[in-house]
């Protein structure tokens, strides 16, 4: 029955991921890309830290979902509070940091995607795959060019929120299906 207790979680984090994505294809002017990464960081990290309580303990991730859970939060709140932190760390330093928190965090969905595949099969890993390659790559622009505001950033960034707001959807879904399988079973 975990799975009707997480599903919901990725539904909260498909949508706002969409959202993000669209208000950075749209928003360009409002705001810079680091502030809605790090709003979506933190979020996204909130809701690791959620779901680590409920479903990874069930394929083993729990120490990782954590981990990755902890980063995120640190690396949104990084992001949003740059500009306070500028007053005390040189601008390098800060992207650098969140060149090299995207990096490992985005290593962690990678490997996160080998230990679901071996749990529940290849058609449930390859999303975590995927929003995994594209965040090493947005880390290491990070890290490659932290001077410079290139604008495929954006793009990447972008398209990065929207794939994996997307996919979480989709894995949602099957949550809920795989939920309410078991709901039935139970009953019968």
């Amino acid at each position: 029955m975990k799975s009707l207790q997480s599903w919901y979680i990725y539904l909260f984090r498909g949508v706002f991921a969409i959202i993000l994505g669209v208000l950075l294809l749209t928003q360009r002017g409002q705001w810079n890309v680091v502030q809605y990464m790090g709003l979506f960081w933190l979020t996204v990290g909130l809701t690791n830290i959620a779901w680590e309580r409920s479903r990874s303990r069930e394929i083993g991730l729990a120490r990782w979902s954590m981990v990755a859970g902890i980063l995120g939060v640190i690396a949104g709140t990084i992001a949003l509070f740059r500009p306070l932190l500028a007053l005390y760390f040189s601008n390098l330093v800060i992207a650098l940091l969140l060149g090299v928190l995207v990096i490992f965090t985005g290593l962690l969905h990678i490997f996160g995607g080998f230990r679901i595949s071996s749990a529940y099969g290849s058609q449930w890993a390859w999303g975590s795959y995927l929003v995994g390659i594209v965040q090493v790559i947005l880390g290491l622009i990070v890290v490659i060019y932290p001077w410079e505001p290139i604008p495929i950033v954006w793009w990447i960034a972008s398209l990065w929120c929207i794939i994996t707001g997307i996919l979480l959807l989709f894995d949602a879904r099957r949550l809920r299906t795989q939920a309410l399988m078991e709901k039935e079973v139970l009953n019968d």
